[in-house]
C-alpha cells in the first residue's frame, strides 16, 4: 500500500522540519527551494496499511471505533492532520483488516525499515532504566522523525515505559545510529526491555543530508581520571566557519567500551560556534571510543 504524497509532506512539514525551516537562522530563499524541491520531485513512500477518505459527517473518534483504534492511535497514525479540522475527502492512515493488534500494526508498518539492534537496559543510580541501542536503518532512503517506545519490566515486578527520538533529526540509509531512552521508575534489576517503533517518515530526497563532512573539524578528546567520562572539544575549520555561521547545530556523541559494546549517548543541539565541547558518561564500564556525529540546519 502507498501513503500519498500529500500526507507524508505532511507528516514531514508539519513536525520537526519546521522549526527549521521557519527559523531566523534558516534562508527563506533555500527554505523556499527546498520545500518546492519536495512538492516537485517527491514520489510515494511505501508503507503497509490502508487510506481511508473523510466521508460527510464522521468524526475522527467515529473513524477510530471504526477501525478499532483510539483516538491517540489514530492521531499517532496521522501526525500531519489536525483531526479536529478533518474535511470530507481529507485521507488518513488505518490499519487493514489484517493488521491484528495496533502494536503488530506498527511492527508491519515500520520493520522493513528500521531495526533495533544491541539493546542493553540497566537500572541507574536513581533506580530509573537507562536503555542504549542502535537504530539501523533498513531501507534505500533516509528516515526522519523516527519516534521509538522503551518498555521495562523490573526483577520486582515494576512496569514501565517511555517515549523518545532518535537523537538526530536523519538516519540515512545502511546506517546504524546509536540511541538512548530513560524510563523512570524504582528499577533494582531489569527482568525484560524491549524498544519499539512507533513513528518514522522516509525521504526520496536521498541526496539532502544535514550530516557536517568530517573533514570540516577537527576533535580531541579527554577523558577523566576514572575514565568514565569523555569531553569532545570540536574546533571548525577556518575555511567551513562560513558554511555553517548562523545555523543550529545538533550533536550526537556515543562512547564505547571493550568488544565495542555501547555505554553512554549523549546529544546536543547549540547555535553554531568555531568551537563546541560535549561529554558524555558511561553508564559504568571504562571508555575506550567515542564517536562523533554532527548536523547543520
Amino acid at each position: 500500500m502507498t501513503i500519498s504524497p500529500q500526507l507524508f509532506l505532511k507528516t514531514i512539514l508539519n513536525k520537526r522540519l519546521p522549526r527549521f525551516l521557519s527559523s531566523n537562522r534558516f534562508p527563506k530563499d533555500l527554505a523556499c527551494f527546498l520545500i518546492f524541491s519536495i512538492f516537485t520531485f517527491l514520489p510515494f513512500a511505501s508503507v503497509f496499511g490502508e487510506e481511508y477518505s473523510v466521508q460527510r459527517g464522521e468524526t475522527a473518534l467515529q473513524i477510530a471505533i471504526n477501525h478499532n483504534l483510539t483516538i491517540e492511535q489514530l492521531s499517532r497514525l496521522n501526525p500531519g492532520v489536525d483531526l479536529e479540522m478533518m474535511r470530507v475527502g481529507d485521507t488518513l492512515i488505518v490499519p487493514d483488516e489484517d493488521a491484528g493488534s495496533f502494536d503488530a500494526f506498527l511492527d508491519e508498518l515500520y520493520g522493513d525499515f528500521i531495526r533495533i539492534t544491541d539493546l542493553n537496559c540497566t537500572p541507574a543510580a536513581d533506580r530509573s532504566a537507562v536503555c542504549l541501542f542502535h537504530a539501523e536503518n533498513l531501507s534505500d532512503l533516509p528516515l526522519f522523525d523516527v519516534q521509538l517506545r522503551a518498555v521495562v519490566r523490573g526483577q520486582n515486578g515494576t512496569a514501565r515505559q517511555e517515549e523518545s527520538s532518535i537523537p538526530l533529526m536523519q538516519i540515512q540509509p545502511g546506517e546504524k545510529l546509536p540511541a538512548y531512552i530513560g524510563v523512570q521508575g524504582n528499577f533494582d534489576s531489569i527482568a525484560q526491555a524491549s524498544v519499539d517503533i512507533q513513528n518514522l517518515s522516509r525521504s526520496e530526497m536521498v541526496q539532502s543530508s544535514f550530516r557536517i563532512p568530517d573533514d570540516d573539524y577537527s576533535r580531541t578528546d579527554q577523558l577523566t581520571p576514572d575514565g568514565i567520562g569523555s569531553t569532545s572539544t570540536i574546533i571548525f575549520d577556518p575555511q567551513s566557519v562560513s558554511t555553517y555561521q548562523g545555523k543550529s547545530i545538533n550533536i550526537l556523541s556515543a562512547a564505547y567500551g571493550r568488544d565495542g559494546k555501547l555505554i553512554g549517548v549523549r546529544s546536543l543541539y547549540s547555535d553554531f560556534y568555531p568551537r563546541l565541547d560535549i561529554t558524555v558518561y558511561s553508564t559504568g564500564e571504562p571508555i575506550e571510543t567515542v564517536v562523533i556525529r554532527m548536523e547543520a540546519y
